[in-house]
């Protein structure tokens, strides 16, 4: 099935938010901010969950005034439960785990866990796309040097969850343009040229 992917650039750290959408169903990726636009860009969808890929307050800010007055899921990775309660007071219907599917109307996505930038650090992925929120970007990855952050863990989810899927996966990151896999393995300044 045909995968329709809107990017909204939201808030002052301009945080991609996604709305994924196929056959009238759609989820939310991050919205981190500027609830409104989300709100209108989704007008006439069957929205069937919000999904987070970390608990940064740039990713999740918006989660609440989005759901206000909703019976929309809200879903989160487990591992970073506390930093999420920080900054969002609805209740997840569930706490998310490496492996778990979520079908979502026309929708399936996996879990897929890529600690480093947060413990509980995230992407969501089907078949030829990848949502890795802070994990990697066209030309970068994520932080590394805030609370909880670990370098060696962020390296090892790239290579070891991200640089393993189809060399054509297009991944849309947290912030900045789309990339591929291939792209990254073969230009990305932070990884050398064993993966080409």
């Amino acid at each position: 099935m045909r995968w329709d992917v809107t990017r909204l650039v939201v808030g002052p750290l301009a945080t991609n938010c996604y709305v994924v959408a196929a056959g009238g169903a759609a989820v939310v990726v991050d919205p981190g901010a500027h609830a409104p636009r989300i709100i209108e860009a989704v007008r006439g969808l069957d929205v069937q969950a919000v999904l987070v890929t970390h608990g940064h307050p740039d990713h999740v800010g918006g989660v609440d005034e989005f759901l206000a007055g909703t019976e929309v899921p809200f879903m989160a990775p487990a591992a970073d439960a506390a930093l999420v309660k920080e900054y969002v007071s609805a209740e997840p219907v569930r706490w998310l785990r490496d492996g778990d599917r979520l079908e979502c109307g026309a929708l399936t996505l996996e879990f897929v866990a890529t600690p480093g930038h947060t413990p509980g650090s995230c992407c969501y992925y089907a078949p030829g796309v990848l949502f890795s929120g802070d994990t990697l970007f066209a030309g970068g990855v994520g932080r590394t040097d805030l609370p909880r952050g670990s370098g060696e863990a962020l390296f090892a989810s790239i290579r070891e969850r991200i640089f393993t899927l189809a060399d054509e996966t297009v991944v849309y990151p947290g912030h900045g343009e789309c990339t591929t896999v291939r792209r990254e393995k073969e230009s990305n300044p932070f990884f050398g040229p064993e993966w080409v």
